[in-house]
């Protein structure tokens, strides 16, 4: 009863998605790839915000039903309730919505045929690709990164000759990739349409600079890691192709935040200092993450590393080299959730010492210990998939004001509360 009740919620806001589009002839900027999504939105909103009408999908609505709520300008899901699905229902059909010249979407897939679903509900007209990474490789999802490559590929493939697509050619699964809509190529490589370089990690920003027709230009971004560069590039290649300067695009991004668990730095007790990377997590995105652990000066470094979920049979091989690069870079090393002990046993392969390895089931008690742990100039990372980790929770018990988490964490609606 449950699945047919959704089926029918689906596929009305799905007919109504559609109409929104038609009738407002509002362009749809869809982002997709394996990690990044939501910061390349909320980056290439940030950029385009003073110069269009336009709107941007809220957290998380990067599924069938998501996206359709995404245009029809819904900020919440019902969930399981049907009064509120009733409520969506309503107003969907009975209240006029704001009409925009553009709407930014996220794109998710956890399975072959995801994203041909979307591009049906809201079809690009910029469709940009961040990276493709061994991410949703477990049964009934992806077989391999070839499937993910297509998978992800698909959302420019049956673009139109007028369409324009974002690609990062630093990724060479995705400077492959098909398509008739004009390629725009962004990254660090020499001869790309927008390239960077001279990318530096300061303690408070990035600075690098932009290549652009024969013109450079010079960023100053508050956001932490080099590889934030990989966030940016993709929102300033929008800009520039849609009519704005170089110089424009850094004025409009020199107060550009990042959202909530996604690399912040907050402050912690003691005098500590938390990088929050709770939102979740990646072989490539714990990578990068313990690079900026690396770069970033402090009396002791502590990773808090949760696991890792949906690698599939990569499971026990992804977490045994995570345990190996933090062995590298922290001084203490926290693992929680169900692959706790694989974390802790690649740290001990790689040379971390047993009794610098603390190993818990679940953040809760991970953020128990930290508190009583934690010393003045500590730094911290947070690191977790959401399923079953939820670092955030370890994060809100650690941060020096924790009446701001509501503000400043991911997940911390009543919804997400009560899971």
């Amino acid at each position: 009863m449950k699945k047919i009740f959704r089926l029918i919620i689906t596929q009305l806001l799905v007919l109504q998605a559609k109409r929104y589009l038609k009738k407002h002839r509002t362009q749809v900027i869809a982002i997709t790839g394996s990690v990044g999504k939501t910061s390349v939105k909320e980056a290439t909103y940030h950029l385009l915000k003073n110069h269009f009408k336009i709107y941007k999908s809220p957290q998380g609505f990067n599924t069938e039903i998501g996206i359709s709520l995404a245009v029809l300008q819904e900020e919440k899901s019902g969930f399981s309730s049907p009064i509120e699905w009733f409520k969506i229902l309503r107003r969907t059909f009975l209240k006029e919505k704001t009409a925009y010249q553009k709407i930014i979407l996220e794109m998710g897939a956890d399975k072959p045929g995801d994203i041909k679903k979307l591009i049906s509900i809201a079809k690009p007209k910029v469709g940009i690709i961040t990276n493709v990474n061994p991410v949703h490789l477990n049964k009934n999802q992806f077989k391999d990164l070839a499937a993910i490559q297509k998978e992800k590929g698909s959302l420019i493939k049956n673009m139109a000759k007028d369409g324009l697509a974002i690609l990062n050619y630093d990724d060479p699964l995705i400077k492959s990739m098909e398509t008739h809509a004009a390629r725009v190529s962004y990254g660090m490589e020499d001869g790309l349409e927008v390239q960077g370089g001279n990318v530096k990690t300061h303690n408070k920003n990035i600075t690098f600079h932009v290549k652009y027709k024969g013109e450079t230009v010079d960023f100053k971004i508050p956001v932490l890691g080099s590889f934030q560069i990989y966030t940016l590039l993709p929102a300033i290649t929008v800009g520039v192709k849609l009519g704005m300067s170089l110089q424009e695009c850094a004025e409009a991004l020199k107060d550009y935040q990042l959202p909530p668990g996604r690399m912040s730095a907050i402050d912690g007790i003691n005098d500590s200092l938390i990088i929050d990377s709770s939102y979740n997590a990646s072989p490539t995105a714990n990578e990068k993450a313990l690079e900026l652990l690396n770069e970033l000066p402090a009396k002791r470094k502590i990773a808090a590393m949760g696991t890792m979920n949906e690698l599939g049979e990569l499971t026990k091989e992804a977490h045994l080299k995570l345990g190996a690069q933090v062995a590298a870079v922290a001084n203490i090393l926290i693992t929680v959730g169900p692959e706790a002990s694989t974390i802790k046993q690649g740290a001990i392969e790689a040379g971390m010492p047993e009794k610098s390895i603390y190993t818990f089931f679940d953040s809760e008690a991970a953020g128990l210990f930290l508190q009583k742990e934690l010393c003045p100039n500590d730094l911290i990372l947070a690191k977790g998939s959401q399923n079953r980790v939820r670092m955030e929770r370890m994060v809100k018990m650690i941060m020096k004001q924790p009446e701001k988490a509501s503000v400043l964490l991911c997940r911390q609606d009543d919804a997400w509360e009560n899971i």
